[in-house]
């Protein structure tokens, strides 16, 4: 999976894989200074309907392509953040108009997880213990 990113963008971005384990900073973007940063991981839904990824972006930046079954976390910086996920806008994807958007405000060195649903014609972020 290469993730698709925006220059500048003032998030540090840790993809994580079943198998394996990778750190990649955003191209010229601002370091998050540990202590202020919090935590996102998203996850996807293994049996959720495989035919399109989802883009996550935070405050309405691109950050990463989601396929099913995988999960990203994000080292963001700690306030208020707006999350959205959309079906990717490729092929067939392209076709479906659907788009998710939430608020959230973090705490410094807090941890959020949540689940990507995609289902009945419906899309969303599910908040995880």
């Amino acid at each position: 999976m290469s993730p698709l990113l925006l220059r500048g963008a003032p998030l540090a971005l840790l993809l994580a894989t079943a198998s394996a384990l990778a750190v990649t900073p955003i191209s010229e973007g601002v370091p998050v200074d540990p202590a202020a940063a919090a935590k996102l991981i998203i996850s996807r839904d293994r049996s959720a309907p495989n035919a399109c990824d989802l883009q996550l972006r935070v405050d309405q930046q691109l950050v990463v392509a989601l396929p099913a079954g995988e999960s990203v976390t994000l080292d963001v910086p700690s306030g208020e953040r707006t999350l959205m996920l959309t079906p990717s806008r490729e092929g067939f994807c392209a076709e479906i108009n659907l788009a998710s958007n939430q608020s959230i405000l973090l705490q410094p060195g807090e941890v959020r997880r949540y689940q990507a649903v995609y289902e009945e014609q419906k899309l969303f972020l599910a908040p995880q213990p």
